[in-house]
């Protein structure tokens, strides 16, 4: 081993440790509080974590390696871009500013290419890995507002998520707490395992 690759090493894990400070967005236009709020580092920890629970319960047919990888890296790009959502001006341009992160985070690394074939892969969603990670992604947020629901004052909300067609939608159809509004958007993304998942968490959100 050469110097030169621990200073890299050194350097990546450095880089990447920027995500354990960075807040997701979500939660902070959603006001939520009395809690510490979640870091991206968090939130990778927690959908890898639901990826092996789901994995090592139900044993669904997937390359679990693959699956792991894709969601620890797909949220590489936030290092430089920061954590963009739905509701941000540059939600639009997202995948391509994402892929110049991505690049410049791996640049020194000879499987660059290959980290942002298994990123290209999960945005696809196209694949049953891809869309293993997708949903561990989504119902993991789902669950993170689930335990977040004693801490959200609507009233406190950004007016881009209070003005939001789904949210108004969903309104209308009599939906009042910030964990119906995410099992009710995330439910339709949802199929086996997860949409199973879905309505047992409805179940206990009705009963809550």
């Amino acid at each position: 081993m050469e110097k030169n690759d621990f200073i890299k090493i050194m350097d990546l894990h450095k880089l990447t440790c920027k995500l354990k400070n960075l807040l997701r967005s979500g939660w902070l236009a959603w006001k939520v509080e009395g809690v510490r709020l979640e870091s991206v580092a968090e939130h990778i920890f927690g959908t890898c974590m639901l990826a092996v629970g789901i994995y090592s319960t139900l044993k669904p047919n997937i390359d679990i390696d693959k699956v792991i990888v894709m969601l620890m890296l797909h949220e590489t790009e936030e290092i430089l871009i920061g954590d963009i959502t739905l509701i941000d001006h540059e939600y639009k341009n997202k995948q391509e500013l994402g892929r110049q992160a991505v690049l410049e985070v791996f640049k020194d690394f000879k499987y660059a290419n290959h980290f942002l074939e298994l990123i290209a892969e999960f945005e696809a969603n196209s694949t049953p890995e891809a869309r293993f990670a997708n949903q561990c992604d989504k119902f993991e947020a789902d669950l993170q507002a689930y335990y977040y629901r004693d801490n959200f004052n609507l009233d406190k909300v950004d007016d881009k998520l209070k003005n939001d067609f789904r949210i108004l939608a969903m309104q209308e159809k009599g939906y009042k707490r910030v964990e119906e509004y995410f099992l009710q958007n995330d439910k339709i993304k949802h199929d086996g395992i997860f949409a199973e998942m879905t309505n047992y968490l409805e179940e206990l959100e009705k009963k809550n």
